[in-house]
């Protein structure tokens, strides 16, 4: 099934300096998207004042969506535990 979609996923992290580390690490995962995907999927992240806002815009098939947005949720938990260690 051939969808569009916008999405906008806020994280609250209490923290500041947590919140840009993570969406830092997660901006660089968004830019590093095989180019054939960037054709139907924009995504942002950026960090303001404690959160961390992901925006997506997507046209394409719904499966694609989904696995994108989990590869999102991802990498989100592992930027976390990295920032744990």
């Amino acid at each position: 099934m051939r969808i569009e979609a916008r999405a906008e996923i806020t994280w609250h992290y209490g923290d500041e300096k947590k919140a840009r580390a993570v969406a830092e690490a997660i901006e660089v995962d968004n830019r590093s998207m095989p180019a054939e995907l960037k054709k139907s999927l924009n995504v942002r992240t950026r960090w303001e004042n404690e959160d961390v806002i992901t925006k997506v815009k997507y046209s394409g098939e719904i499966e694609t969506l989904i696995k994108a947005l989990d590869d999102i949720v991802f990498s989100v938990k592992i930027a976390e535990e990295t920032l744990e260690v």
